[in-house]
Protein backbone atom coordinates (compact mmCIF):
# COMPACT_ATOMS: atom_id res chain seq x y z
CA UNK A 1 0.00 0.00 0.00
CA UNK A 2 1.36 3.41 -1.02
CA UNK A 3 0.58 5.45 2.09
CA UNK A 4 1.53 8.72 0.44
CA UNK A 5 -0.91 8.11 -2.41
CA UNK A 6 -3.59 6.99 0.03
CA UNK A 7 -3.19 10.31 1.83
CA UNK A 8 -3.58 12.09 -1.51
CA UNK A 9 -6.82 10.20 -2.18
CA UNK A 10 -8.13 11.12 1.28
CA UNK A 11 -7.33 14.76 0.58
CA UNK A 12 -9.30 14.58 -2.66
CA UNK A 13 -12.23 13.24 -0.67
CA UNK A 14 -12.04 16.18 1.75
CA UNK A 15 -14.69 18.51 0.33
CA UNK A 16 -13.60 21.34 2.63
CA UNK A 17 -10.30 21.85 0.80
CA UNK A 18 -9.65 22.49 -2.87
CA UNK A 19 -6.96 20.23 -4.31
CA UNK A 20 -3.74 22.07 -5.12
CA UNK A 21 -1.95 21.85 -8.48
CA UNK A 22 0.86 20.03 -6.71
CA UNK A 23 -1.53 17.39 -5.43
CA UNK A 24 -3.23 16.97 -8.78
CA UNK A 25 0.13 16.64 -10.52
CA UNK A 26 0.62 13.43 -8.56
CA UNK A 27 -2.26 11.91 -10.55
CA UNK A 28 0.02 11.83 -13.60
CA UNK A 29 1.20 8.43 -14.87
CA UNK A 30 -0.77 6.42 -12.32
CA UNK A 31 0.37 2.86 -11.74
CA UNK A 32 -2.20 0.06 -11.65
CA UNK A 33 -2.53 -0.17 -7.83
CA UNK A 34 -2.89 3.62 -7.58
CA UNK A 35 -5.52 3.70 -10.28
CA UNK A 36 -7.45 0.92 -8.56
CA UNK A 37 -7.42 2.82 -5.26
CA UNK A 38 -8.54 6.03 -6.93
CA UNK A 39 -11.27 4.20 -8.85
CA UNK A 40 -12.62 2.79 -5.60
CA UNK A 41 -12.70 6.24 -3.99
CA UNK A 42 -13.90 8.24 -7.02
CA UNK A 43 -17.68 7.73 -6.50
CA UNK A 44 -17.38 9.13 -2.95
CA UNK A 45 -16.46 12.53 -4.39
CA UNK A 46 -19.35 14.82 -5.26
CA UNK A 47 -20.12 15.20 -8.99
CA UNK A 48 -19.04 18.85 -8.87
CA UNK A 49 -15.74 17.96 -7.24
CA UNK A 50 -15.02 15.22 -9.78
CA UNK A 51 -15.79 17.65 -12.57
CA UNK A 52 -13.55 20.30 -11.02
CA UNK A 53 -10.66 17.85 -10.74
CA UNK A 54 -10.98 16.77 -14.37
CA UNK A 55 -11.04 20.38 -15.56
CA UNK A 56 -8.00 21.21 -13.46
CA UNK A 57 -6.18 18.21 -14.91
CA UNK A 58 -6.85 19.54 -18.40
CA UNK A 59 -5.29 22.88 -17.50
CA UNK A 60 -2.28 21.22 -15.91
CA UNK A 61 -1.76 19.04 -18.98
CA UNK A 62 -1.93 22.11 -21.21
CA UNK A 63 0.65 23.93 -19.10
CA UNK A 64 3.00 21.00 -18.42
CA UNK A 65 3.54 18.66 -21.35
CA UNK A 66 5.35 16.14 -19.16
CA UNK A 67 2.20 15.41 -17.16
CA UNK A 68 -0.03 12.59 -18.43
CA UNK A 69 -3.48 12.01 -16.95
CA UNK A 70 -4.69 9.44 -19.46
CA UNK A 71 -5.42 6.77 -16.84
CA UNK A 72 -7.74 8.92 -14.73
CA UNK A 73 -9.48 10.31 -17.80
CA UNK A 74 -10.11 6.80 -19.11
CA UNK A 75 -11.55 5.91 -15.72
CA UNK A 76 -13.84 8.95 -15.88
CA UNK A 77 -15.32 7.78 -19.19
CA UNK A 78 -17.52 5.61 -16.96
CA UNK A 79 -18.46 8.41 -14.54
CA UNK A 80 -22.14 8.65 -13.55
CA UNK A 81 -22.11 12.38 -14.35
CA UNK A 82 -22.42 13.23 -18.04
CA UNK A 83 -20.43 16.43 -17.52
CA UNK A 84 -17.48 14.42 -16.23
CA UNK A 85 -17.70 11.94 -19.11
CA UNK A 86 -17.69 14.80 -21.60
CA UNK A 87 -14.64 16.47 -20.05
CA UNK A 88 -12.84 13.12 -19.81
CA UNK A 89 -13.35 12.54 -23.53
CA UNK A 90 -12.16 16.04 -24.34
CA UNK A 91 -9.11 15.55 -22.11
CA UNK A 92 -8.10 12.52 -24.17
CA UNK A 93 -8.01 14.39 -27.48
CA UNK A 94 -4.23 13.97 -27.88
CA UNK A 95 -4.17 10.23 -27.24
CA UNK A 96 -3.49 8.07 -30.27
CA UNK A 97 -3.94 4.81 -28.41
CA UNK A 98 -6.21 2.69 -30.59
CA UNK A 99 -7.49 1.07 -27.41
CA UNK A 100 -9.69 4.15 -27.08
CA UNK A 101 -11.58 3.53 -30.31
CA UNK A 102 -14.09 0.99 -28.98
CA UNK A 103 -14.82 2.84 -25.69
CA UNK A 104 -15.44 6.02 -27.68
CA UNK A 105 -17.64 4.15 -30.16
CA UNK A 106 -19.68 2.81 -27.25
CA UNK A 107 -20.16 6.32 -25.90
CA UNK A 108 -21.14 7.53 -29.37
CA UNK A 109 -23.69 4.76 -29.77
CA UNK A 110 -25.12 4.47 -26.29
CA UNK A 111 -24.47 7.49 -24.07
CA UNK A 112 -27.76 9.19 -23.11
CA UNK A 113 -26.17 12.67 -23.17
CA UNK A 114 -25.86 14.27 -26.59
CA UNK A 115 -22.91 16.37 -25.36
CA UNK A 116 -20.97 13.20 -24.55
CA UNK A 117 -21.83 11.61 -27.90
CA UNK A 118 -20.71 14.79 -29.66
CA UNK A 119 -17.41 14.81 -27.77
CA UNK A 120 -16.87 11.15 -28.67
CA UNK A 121 -17.60 11.86 -32.33
CA UNK A 122 -15.04 14.67 -32.31
CA UNK A 123 -12.41 12.52 -30.59
CA UNK A 124 -12.83 9.69 -33.09
CA UNK A 125 -11.81 11.95 -35.96
CA UNK A 126 -8.10 11.59 -35.35
CA UNK A 127 -8.46 7.80 -35.42
CA UNK A 128 -10.14 8.05 -38.83
CA UNK A 129 -7.13 10.11 -39.89
CA UNK A 130 -4.71 7.55 -38.48
CA UNK A 131 -6.61 4.89 -40.38
CA UNK A 132 -6.10 6.79 -43.62
CA UNK A 133 -2.38 6.86 -42.83
CA UNK A 134 -2.52 3.05 -42.38
CA UNK A 135 -1.50 3.39 -38.74
CA UNK A 136 -4.50 1.42 -37.48
CA UNK A 137 -5.52 -2.18 -38.02
CA UNK A 138 -7.81 -2.23 -41.04
CA UNK A 139 -10.43 -4.27 -39.23
CA UNK A 140 -10.58 -1.60 -36.54
CA UNK A 141 -10.75 1.13 -39.19
CA UNK A 142 -13.76 -0.58 -40.76
CA UNK A 143 -15.44 -0.93 -37.35
CA UNK A 144 -14.73 2.73 -36.62
CA UNK A 145 -16.08 4.07 -39.90
CA UNK A 146 -19.16 1.88 -39.82
CA UNK A 147 -19.89 3.03 -36.28
CA UNK A 148 -19.63 6.66 -37.35
CA UNK A 149 -21.81 6.07 -40.42
CA UNK A 150 -24.41 4.34 -38.25
CA UNK A 151 -24.45 7.28 -35.87
CA UNK A 152 -24.73 9.66 -38.82
CA UNK A 153 -27.86 7.83 -39.93
CA UNK A 154 -29.48 7.21 -36.55
CA UNK A 155 -28.54 9.83 -33.96
CA UNK A 156 -31.38 12.22 -33.18
CA UNK A 157 -29.05 15.11 -32.30
CA UNK A 158 -28.01 17.43 -35.11
CA UNK A 159 -24.79 18.56 -33.33
CA UNK A 160 -23.79 14.91 -32.93
CA UNK A 161 -24.40 14.15 -36.60
CA UNK A 162 -22.46 17.28 -37.55
CA UNK A 163 -19.50 16.19 -35.40
CA UNK A 164 -19.64 12.73 -36.97
CA UNK A 165 -19.58 14.21 -40.48
CA UNK A 166 -16.59 16.37 -39.62
CA UNK A 167 -14.70 13.31 -38.35
CA UNK A 168 -15.66 11.28 -41.41
CA UNK A 169 -14.11 14.03 -43.52
CA UNK A 170 -10.76 12.28 -43.10
CA UNK A 171 -12.15 9.09 -44.65
CA UNK A 172 -11.70 8.18 -48.31
CA UNK A 173 -14.81 5.99 -48.34
CA UNK A 174 -16.92 6.83 -51.39
CA UNK A 175 -20.16 7.43 -49.47
CA UNK A 176 -18.58 10.16 -47.35
CA UNK A 177 -18.41 12.60 -50.27
CA UNK A 178 -22.15 12.14 -50.79
CA UNK A 179 -22.83 12.89 -47.13
CA UNK A 180 -20.66 16.01 -47.29
CA UNK A 181 -22.45 17.27 -50.40
CA UNK A 182 -25.87 16.58 -48.89
CA UNK A 183 -25.01 18.54 -45.74
CA UNK A 184 -23.61 21.40 -47.80
CA UNK A 185 -26.68 21.54 -50.03
CA UNK A 186 -29.01 21.68 -47.01
CA UNK A 187 -28.36 25.40 -46.58
CA UNK A 188 -28.61 24.89 -42.81
CA UNK A 189 -25.75 26.76 -41.16
CA UNK A 190 -24.73 23.99 -38.77
CA UNK A 191 -24.73 21.33 -41.48
CA UNK A 192 -22.86 23.61 -43.89
CA UNK A 193 -20.21 24.35 -41.26
CA UNK A 194 -19.71 20.64 -40.61
CA UNK A 195 -19.51 19.93 -44.34
CA UNK A 196 -16.85 22.61 -44.78
CA UNK A 197 -14.81 21.16 -41.95
CA UNK A 198 -15.07 17.76 -43.60
CA UNK A 199 -14.07 19.24 -46.95
CA UNK A 200 -10.92 20.69 -45.41
CA UNK A 201 -10.03 17.37 -43.84
CA UNK A 202 -10.61 15.45 -47.06
CA UNK A 203 -7.39 16.69 -48.72
CA UNK A 204 -9.48 16.84 -51.89
CA UNK A 205 -9.18 20.07 -53.88
CA UNK A 206 -12.35 19.19 -55.78
CA UNK A 207 -14.14 20.94 -52.91
CA UNK A 208 -12.37 24.24 -53.66
CA UNK A 209 -15.37 25.94 -55.38
CA UNK A 210 -17.66 25.31 -52.41
CA UNK A 211 -15.02 26.39 -49.90
CA UNK A 212 -14.21 29.61 -51.73
CA UNK A 213 -17.87 30.47 -52.24
CA UNK A 214 -18.57 30.30 -48.50
CA UNK A 215 -15.79 32.72 -47.60
CA UNK A 216 -18.47 35.34 -48.34
CA UNK A 217 -21.30 33.64 -46.43
CA UNK A 218 -23.47 35.87 -44.25
CA UNK A 219 -22.96 33.66 -41.19
CA UNK A 220 -19.62 34.07 -39.36
CA UNK A 221 -19.59 30.39 -38.35
CA UNK A 222 -19.67 29.36 -42.00
CA UNK A 223 -17.04 31.94 -42.99
CA UNK A 224 -14.82 30.69 -40.17
CA UNK A 225 -15.07 27.07 -41.31
CA UNK A 226 -14.56 28.06 -44.94
CA UNK A 227 -11.39 29.96 -44.06
CA UNK A 228 -10.08 26.99 -42.09
CA UNK A 229 -10.90 24.61 -44.94
CA UNK A 230 -9.10 26.89 -47.41
CA UNK A 231 -6.04 26.65 -45.19
CA UNK A 232 -6.24 22.89 -44.78
CA UNK A 233 -6.55 22.46 -48.53
CA UNK A 234 -3.72 24.99 -49.08
CA UNK A 235 -5.83 26.88 -51.63
CA UNK A 236 -3.39 29.56 -52.75
CA UNK A 237 -6.04 30.86 -55.15
CA UNK A 238 -8.11 31.82 -52.11
CA UNK A 239 -5.46 34.26 -50.86
CA UNK A 240 -7.30 37.41 -51.96
CA UNK A 241 -10.55 36.29 -50.32
CA UNK A 242 -8.69 35.41 -47.12
CA UNK A 243 -6.99 38.81 -47.11
CA UNK A 244 -10.43 40.37 -47.37
CA UNK A 245 -11.44 38.44 -44.24
CA UNK A 246 -8.61 40.08 -42.28
CA UNK A 247 -11.06 42.97 -41.82
CA UNK A 248 -14.01 40.77 -40.89
CA UNK A 249 -16.26 41.98 -38.08
CA UNK A 250 -15.91 38.61 -36.34
CA UNK A 251 -12.63 38.11 -34.45
CA UNK A 252 -12.63 34.34 -34.89
CA UNK A 253 -13.08 34.72 -38.65
CA UNK A 254 -10.13 37.11 -38.75
CA UNK A 255 -7.95 34.70 -36.79
CA UNK A 256 -8.89 31.76 -39.01
CA UNK A 257 -8.02 33.88 -42.06
CA UNK A 258 -4.60 34.65 -40.56
CA UNK A 259 -3.96 30.97 -39.89
CA UNK A 260 -5.17 30.02 -43.37
CA UNK A 261 -2.89 32.53 -45.08
CA UNK A 262 -0.01 30.89 -43.27
CA UNK A 263 -1.05 27.61 -44.87
CA UNK A 264 -1.82 28.70 -48.44
CA UNK A 265 1.42 30.65 -48.92
CA UNK A 266 2.42 32.85 -51.83
CA UNK A 267 3.62 36.42 -52.00
CA UNK A 268 0.16 37.92 -51.41
CA UNK A 269 -0.15 35.98 -48.16
CA UNK A 270 3.33 36.98 -47.02
CA UNK A 271 2.80 40.67 -47.74
CA UNK A 272 -0.62 40.73 -46.07
CA UNK A 273 0.64 39.01 -42.93
CA UNK A 274 3.74 41.20 -42.68
CA UNK A 275 1.61 44.33 -43.02
CA UNK A 276 -0.83 43.05 -40.42
CA UNK A 277 2.05 42.20 -38.09
CA UNK A 278 3.11 45.85 -38.10
CA UNK A 279 -0.38 47.22 -37.45
CA UNK A 280 -1.98 44.71 -35.05
CA UNK A 281 -2.29 45.74 -31.40
CA UNK A 282 -3.97 42.50 -30.27
CA UNK A 283 -1.42 40.26 -28.43
CA UNK A 284 -3.38 37.09 -29.17
CA UNK A 285 -3.67 37.98 -32.83
CA UNK A 286 0.00 38.95 -32.97
CA UNK A 287 0.99 35.45 -31.86
CA UNK A 288 -1.19 33.87 -34.56
CA UNK A 289 0.40 36.16 -37.16
CA UNK A 290 3.88 35.22 -35.96
CA UNK A 291 3.03 31.52 -36.12
CA UNK A 292 1.60 31.94 -39.62
CA UNK A 293 4.73 33.73 -40.84
CA UNK A 294 6.92 31.08 -39.24
CA UNK A 295 4.94 28.40 -41.03
CA UNK A 296 5.31 30.18 -44.36
CA UNK A 297 9.04 30.48 -43.81
CA UNK A 298 9.24 26.77 -43.04
CA UNK A 299 7.09 25.70 -45.99
CA UNK A 300 8.52 28.02 -48.60
CA UNK A 301 12.07 28.51 -47.32
CA UNK A 302 11.94 32.12 -48.52
CA UNK A 303 15.17 33.81 -47.38
CA UNK A 304 13.73 37.32 -47.18
CA UNK A 305 10.77 36.01 -45.21
CA UNK A 306 13.06 34.19 -42.81
CA UNK A 307 14.97 37.41 -42.24
CA UNK A 308 11.99 39.76 -42.16
CA UNK A 309 11.75 39.72 -38.37
CA UNK A 310 15.34 40.95 -38.12
CA UNK A 311 15.24 43.82 -40.62
CA UNK A 312 15.39 46.30 -37.73
CA UNK A 313 18.23 45.31 -35.36
CA UNK A 314 16.64 47.29 -32.53
CA UNK A 315 13.57 45.04 -32.72
CA UNK A 316 15.45 41.76 -32.86
CA UNK A 317 14.57 39.28 -30.11
CA UNK A 318 17.05 38.73 -27.31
Amino acid sequence: MDEHFSQLVRSLQDATRAPTPEQLSELSDLETPQLHELTEAWPSLSPDRRLHILKELRQLADEHFELTFEAINRMALRDDDARARQVAVENLWESQDDGLVRPLLRLLADDPAAEVRQAAANALGQFVYLGELEKLNQGLVQELEEGLLRSMAQDVSQPVRQAVLASLGYSSRAEVATLIQRAYDSGQEGHMSASLRAMGRSANEDWAPQVMAELYHAGPRVRREAAHAAGELALQKAARELIYLLDDVDQQVRREAIWALGQVGGRLAVEALEALSESSDDPGEAQIIEDALDNLAFLEGTPDLLLSEFDNPEESPD
